[in-house]
Parts: C-alpha cells; structure tokens; sequence
C-alpha cells in the first residue's frame, strides 16, 4: 500500500508540473494549511511473558483524514506541526496464529523542522525532524478486558514534496512520517504486560493553501 501511495504522489506531481504557469514561492511569514488523506500503519512490535511464545504485532492499515499547518521563517526553512488522531490496530501473535488485541486512538503531539529545496520552483520537496508526545487512548478491546497503552514520546523523520498550482496559493503534496517512540507499558484487565513498542508509519496525499502574513519572527 505504502508503494501504491507513493506511485500516485508521483503521478500527480508529474501531472502538476506539466502545466504552465508561475509558480508562487515561500516567503518569510507565509503559512501553509494542508488537508491530506493518510495511511498509518502501527509497525508494532515486543514480547509478551518471558517465554517470549507471544509477541505484539502490527494490524492492518487504517485510512484517517489530517490537518499540517507549515510556517516559514525563510524560504527554505520552516516548523510544521501536526492535526491528527490516527486509529491503530495492535494483534497478538502467538504459535503461528495472528488474533486482534485493542483498537487505540491516536494523538500524535508533534512539532518538526523542515528544510523546503527549490522553494521558488513548481516542484519543491522537503525534509525534516521533530519530536512528538504520542497519547493513547482505546476504542475497542478484542480480549474482554480493557487494554489500556501508556502514553510515551519519541522522534520522527518527515519527508515529502509540495507541487505549487500554476498561478494560484494552492498546493498539491505528497508527505511520509516515520516516528520513533519508546517502549510503553500495556495494562490488560489492569496487570502490566511486557513493554510495547510503536513506530508508525504516516504517508497521505492532499492539498494546501499558502497564506501569506507579515512574518512574525
């Protein structure tokens, strides 16, 4: 799926960048607000017991709308943070047999440098790294007990690219996520289980506008 998502940024940069026009480039001050459909898949993993017979694992992709909101110090140089609260799926993988464990929510505090190349072009990708505190919550438990994650914090990596509509503020992108948490505790029925570790994956397609402002700093 992850290959899917990156075939159509692909396709519709292409597409974009065939037109003619000016491209309307990044300046100091200016705001980016950027709607996307994203993929996000958990990339679970950890033991359970000591045995280590049973181990976390990864359910399957869920699809769930996000906001960015980008601010430009520079042309190049911007801090972007993150409006969204993904659903991941955590299995229990046990004697070559898969079964769900807990449906969580989600919420992904996050704040990322970035570095914009070719500001001034049609095309313009970019990369980055911040730090987020992730904050679970659960929607459904498929063990008859509550499964209760605690929250935690880690780092992420950020890259993608954003194709500027000829002759307009708007802008089509392509962005991938990758976030490195920490081990976090889980709590079954309320008893403590080995340590479960998340690091998803968030890749979305989308459109922005650019809002141009007097730049703050």
């Amino acid at each position: 799926m992850k290959i899917k998502a990156m075939a159509l940024g692909c396709a519709l940069a292409t597409a974009v960048a065939c037109n003619s026009g000016s491209a309307q480039a990044y300046e100091a001050g200016d705001f980016l607000l950027q709607g996307e459909i994203a993929g996000f898949y958990p990339d679970a993993s950890g033991s359970v017991g000591s045995a280590g017979g049973t181990n976390f694992d990864s359910g399957a992709v869920t699809v769930n709308p996000a906001l960015n909101l980008t601010y430009f110090f520079t042309e190049n140089i911007a801090a972007q943070t993150v409006l969204a609260v993904p659903y991941a799926r955590v299995d229990l993988h046990s004697g070559g047999k898969t079964d769900k464990l807990t449906d969580q929510w989600v919420l992904p505090l996050s704040l990322i440098g970035q570095y914009h190349f070719f500001s001034k072009e049609m095309v313009s990708p970019y990369v980055g790294a911040g730090l987020t505190y992730a904050w679970f919550w659960e929607e459904q438990s498929h063990v008859g007990s509550h499964v209760e994650v605690d929250d935690t914090w880690g780092g992420l990596v950020n890259f993608g690219v954003n194709v500027k509509i000829p002759d307009t503020r708007w802008v089509a992108m392509f962005d991938v996520k990758k976030w490195f948490l920490r081990p976090t505790n889980t709590h079954i029925g309320g008893n403590k289980t080995d340590n479960l570790t998340v690091n998803p994956w968030f890749f979305g397609l989308g459109f922005g506008y650019n809002f141009a402002t007097p730049a703050l700093f």
